[in-house]
């Protein structure tokens, strides 16, 4: 029986995948990396180092750092843009189904890739070319989150402007929890804020 010479890992296909997976190692690397030390304490050194890879790897997927942090901002807000799911919270009841998108969204402000957008947002406020991926990144991030919110509470009698209002008020609650927990680490006080928030939704909800 003849032996097949050609081998897959050499295929274009499988070359694409290995460059790809080498990417994404280095977009997390540098997500790590901005939570544990901030931007000023981000390298391509210490990047390539948390990736197990080179500083030449660097190099061949991103023709400059400002460009590693760029893909960052991307894969972030998608991260961010990837919750709430629509066909099993709107089966819960209401007050159950505002804990866990309230829950949800903390999730998501309080872990490290919301810290990580924070810091590149910060390094890179008066790059334009920085400003104009953020805003594209965020604006793209908002759209898709406000339809999803709209469909999650379509049920509750509230108008839609009501309901993306009452989402812009949750985003300002967490934005500012999340930024407190970066600056002076007061997990404590996260608790209590999300139940009064939580208690202050479900009355204005089901009050209609």
């Amino acid at each position: 029986m003849a032996l097949v010479a050609d081998d897959d890992k050499n295929t274009p296909r499988r070359q694409q995948e290995r460059r790809a997976a080498t990417r994404a190692k280095l977009v997390e690397a540098a997500i790590k990396l901005l939570h544990q030390k901030g931007a000023a304490g981000l390298t391509t050194e210490g990047v390539a180092r948390e990736a197990g890879l080179t500083r030449g790897a660097i190099q061949y997927h991103f023709d400059s750092p400002k460009s590693l942090l760029m893909a960052s901002i991307e894969e972030i807000a998608d991260r961010l843009g990837q919750h709430l799911e629509v066909d099993s919270l709107v089966k819960l009841p209401l007050p159950e189904r505002i804990n866990q998108v309230v829950d949800d969204y903390w999730r998501g402000f309080g872990g490290s890739n919301y810290a990580a957008f924070i810091e590149i947002a910060v390094r890179g406020r008066l790059d334009p070319e920085f400003d104009a991926a953020l805003t594209a990144a965020l604006e793209e991030l908002e759209a898709g989150r406000a339809v999803t919110w709209q469909a999650v509470f379509a049920d509750t009698g509230c108008s839609p402007d009501e309901i993306i209002s009452w989402r812009a008020t949750l985003l300002i609650m967490l934005r500012g929890m999340a930024l407190t927990n970066m600056i002076a680490g007061h997990r404590e006080k996260v608790s209590p804020q999300m139940d009064t928030f939580k208690e202050m939704f479900k009355r204005y909800l089901t009050d209609k």
